[in-house]
């Protein structure tokens, strides 16, 4: 039994299915991660005793015989393989009683797209024990639907498989990602073509006098606080310009498949149009309030070309010493209205309070949801004891507390990806 990748376990029975052989066997991946392909049976038709110990280790693999591939390619018996073993995988989930039916959905999704799935995102599926569960955390949507003639909700499909790449790629890119002192020097690399979207820099160098003369990086910007701001992920040198400029376009082309679907998705499910709000959308005069607590409206300016419409544009000021108009720092800290993420902007970077009557439509809706989430007066919780006034120790220790806690939180805010400009 020898040990094997997924795809040479596949290439090494693929003599079986072009002669549709009826001699079982049997694919596994074993408690090592190494896969195997060997025949299940002896000569007199008697399965051998290690067949059960294998399927103890894999409960996922399934017994073939060449003929059930119908002379099919290896692209197809690979997908198909893998497939089987997404089902697989879901039947084993079920058994223990959970709800899987998204589970269930996410497996048809595949069915459907695995040949709109990169190899990078196939190849990494077959090195993972449960390949179906890590779909479902690679994939933040609801696979599930109410369509009667669907399996799946199809119109998810392409923002699906675009949040998977792009989870495939940081695991694969950032979670093994190569120590700083071992990174290959971009010492005497020019920069040829440098594209900047989705958080990332994806630039192509050259070195004529290099042993490589390409060089393909992908810059990814991380956070505000920490060292250098952002993480180099090394791609790939090579003597071939065809191969530097494919790969490069390769990443660029993802990053925006990325941002795309964000926009489709925001579209389809919030109703948001895309469309850029300028200062006329503000009350007037409100540029010199106070923002807290308010909606307010960022500069186009402020955000990267990609991001400059609405539903980035427009968030609820939380804090910041920038909220105020005439205090000595700038810094604005904000919730996003339609994702509720956290971003921070220059108070400078800030167009003024929204006008009510001046929101998209979808902007009205969500804070028309906000509001009936709010609890109402009997809801709250009565305080009847009269409040005690605060000495001036306590209000000092109080100050100190909630400097404390805003310098905690300044240190664990993401990066705003759709900021324009770095924050200092």
């Amino acid at each position: 039994m020898n040990n094997m990748d997924f795809s040479s376990a596949i290439n090494a029975k693929m003599k079986d299915v072009n002669d549709g052989s009826s001699e079982p066997f049997i694919i596994y991946r074993d408690n090592k991660g190494e896969w195997h392909c060997d025949y299940t049976q002896n000569q007199y038709g008697e399965t051998y005793d290690w067949v059960e110990d294998a399927k103890e280790q894999d409960p996922l693999a399934i017994i073939y015989k060449g003929k059930d591939f119908s002379n099919g390619s290896l692209p197809m018996v690979y997908d198909t393989v893998l497939y089987d073993r997404l089902r697989e995988e879901y039947f084993l989930v079920q058994e223990s009683g959970v709800d899987t039916d998204n589970l269930n959905a996410l497996t048809y999704f595949f069915r459907d797209n695995v040949g709109s799935l990169s190899s990078e995102v196939t190849d990494y599926l077959t090195t993972l024990e449960r390949p179906l569960s890590a779909l479902q955390e690679m994939c933040p949507f609801n696979m599930t639907t109410n369509q009667e003639d669907w399996s799946y909700n199809e119109s998810l499909s392409d923002a699906a498989i675009s949040r998977i790449e792009k989870a495939v790629r940081d695991r694969l890119h950032i979670a093994v990602d190569i120590p700083t002192q071992e990174k290959p020097s971009t010492k005497g690399y020019s920069e040829i073509n440098k594209v900047s979207i989705n958080s990332s820099d994806v630039i192509l160098s050259e070195n004529p006098d290099a042993e490589y003369r390409y060089m393909v990086v992908e810059n990814r910007f991380t956070s505000y606080y920490n060292e250098s701001g952002n993480n180099n992920i090394y791609i790939g040198h090579t003597n071939d310009y065809l191969e530097a400029i494919t790969e490069f376009t390769k990443r660029v082309q993802s990053n925006i498949g990325c941002v795309q679907s964000t926009r489709n998705l925001h579209q389809s499910l919030d109703g948001v149009d895309y469309i850029e709000l300028k200062s006329d959308s503000c009350l007037p005069g409100s540029d010199n309030d106070d923002f807290t607590g308010k909606l307010i409206i960022a500069k186009a300016s402020a955000l990267k070309p990609e991001y400059r419409s609405s539903e980035n544009q427009l968030a609820i000021c939380t804090h910041g010493n920038g909220a105020r108009p005439k205090a000595l720092g700038t810094s604005v800290f904000c919730k996003e209205l339609l994702s509720g993420e956290t971003v921070v902007f220059r108070r400078h970077e800030i167009a003024g309070i929204a006008d009510p009557d001046k929101l998209p439509a979808w902007a009205k809706r969500k804070l028309s949801e906000q509001e009936a989430e709010k609890p109402t007066q009997k809801e709250m919780p009565s305080t009847k004891q009269e409040q005690k006034k605060p000495s001036l120790l306590g209000r000092l220790d109080d100050a100190k507390a909630e400097a404390a806690a805003l310098n905690a939180e300044r240190k664990d805010v993401p990066k705003p990806k759709k900021r324009g400009v770095e924050v200092e």
